[in-house]
Parts: C-alpha cells; structure tokens; sequence
C-alpha cells in the first residue's frame, strides 16, 4: 500500500470513530437526567419541586449540551473537507474528542449543582478549551491547504489595494481571502465568544451563564443568512480542486 493511500485510509477511519464517538456523546447527555423513585416522591407537593428546582433546568441544560455537541460534530464535517490532513491535525481532533467525552460528565454535573458559580466556569471552560482547539486545528488545516499563499504572504499584501479584487492572482488566494473558509472561521469562534461571555455570567447569574450558549445557534444562523452569497464564489476563477473543496463546504454550512 502506497503511503498515501495508508494515509487517506488513516483519515478515513478518524472520521469514522470522530462520528462514532459524537453519537455515543449526543446519546448519553440524556442518561445523565436523574429519573426519581417512588421513594423520593411522596406527594404532589414534592413532585412540583423537582419539576422546577431539577427537571425543567436539566431539560434546559440538556438541549443546549446536545446544540453543543452537535456544533462541534459540524466542524468537524466541514474540516475533514480538508484534503491535506497532517498528524498534528489528527492528535489535534484526538484531544478534541477526549474532551467532547466529558461533556455528558459536566452536563450531568450541571443538572445537579447548574446555581453554583464554580459549575458553570467549569463547564464554560470545557467548552472554550474544545473550541480553541478546533481554532488550532483550523489553522493548521489553512496552512497546510494553502501553502503558497502563505509562501507569498508579504508580495500579496504589497500587491493588494482597497479590495480583494485587485493586485496579482495567485492560486488560493482569493479562495483564502474571501472565500467559506471565512465563514469558517466566523463559526468557529462562536464557541469561543459564548465561552468567554457564559465566563463573565457566571459571577452574575448561573441562569444567564447557561442560556448565553444559545448565542451560538442565534448567531450561526445569521452569519449563515447573511454570507450565504457573499460566499458564492462562481464568478471567481478557481481549479476544478478548489471549486470542489469549495462547494464541499458550502455544502456543510449551508447544505445547498
């Protein structure tokens, strides 16, 4: 087997057990809601109180932890889009995935102890430290991808004007510039923003330091609305290679 075919059939199998290990992830988040005995409830009165002071936080919790997940298994389709994939990018999705593993952990932990400060910087920085992460994988990826722009980076930014439509072509660059990889990198730092916000909160009010994630699903589908056609690369001159990556990932954000 040539090495790059070894190598592809290695990227093959990390998708693979990135799914699995998502699904697994996505599926448990629900065991972690503690369903009651007959024993622990004795009376309606009772009843009512776990349905406010535990239930419906936890269901709350629960959704957003799920939204979670998911956000992050959607980064990952779209940066196995990617064709160069090096190791460093694969140990990078490993940690990654080690770290999405904890998240039933902290949503579990969330459910019962969600009015203490300390809970919810713990869980914010779970999810600041999965999305940082995926920034550095990014990156790497972006390097790797598109090696002769930044083999030429000083030449492009002499060249380049007032828009990105003028100064010298180059293959990648305006696909670099201003291209989805772009809007990548707006979604990939909605995590890192809410982390960073739901941080702050935390000292103010746990319910606010929890509901703040919702930020990444509000502001997901606006940037998405908003760059669907400023991401429509057709008019650009690009090789067949890069107009395929490019409609692989227009495919994975905007699913068109």
């Amino acid at each position: 087997m040539a090495k790059n075919e070894f190598f592809n059939n290695l990227s093959d199998r990390h998708v693979a057990i990135t799914d699995g290990v998502f699904a697994i992830a996505m599926t448990i988040l629900v065991l972690e809601i503690a369903v009651p005995t007959v024993y622990d409830i004795s009376s309606g009165v009772v009843l009512d109180e776990y349905f406010i002071s535990y239930l419906a936080p936890s269901i709350l919790i629960y959704f957003i932890s799920f939204y979670l997940v998911y956000n992050f298994w959607e980064n990952t389709v779209i940066l196995f889009n990617f064709k160069r994939i090096s190791n460093a990018v694969l140990t990078l999705n490993m940690l990654a995935m080690a770290a999405v593993c904890l998240i039933p952990f902290a949503t579990g932990f969330l459910f019962k102890f969600y009015k203490y400060i300390h809970v919810n910087m713990f869980f914010s920085l779970l999810i600041l430290a999965i999305s940082l992460l995926y920034i550095f994988i990014f990156i790497l990826l972006i390097r790797n991808n598109f090696k002769e722009y930044f083999e030429n980076k000083e030449e492009i930014k002499t060249s380049i004007q007032d828009s990105y439509d003028d100064g010298i072509e180059l293959d990648n660059l305006k696909l670099y510039v201003r291209g989805v990889t772009l809007t990548l990198l707006y979604l990939l730092l909605l995590p890192v923003i809410s982390s960073l916000i739901s941080l702050i909160l935390a000292f103010v009010s746990p319910l606010l330091s929890v509901l703040s994630f919702l930020l990444i699903l509000i502001l997901r589908f606006l940037i998405c609305m908003r760059r669907s056609s400023t991401d429509n690369l057709d008019n650009i001159e690009l090789t067949d290679d890069e107009r395929e990556f490019v409609g692989n990932i227009r495919q994975s954000i905007y699913g068109d």
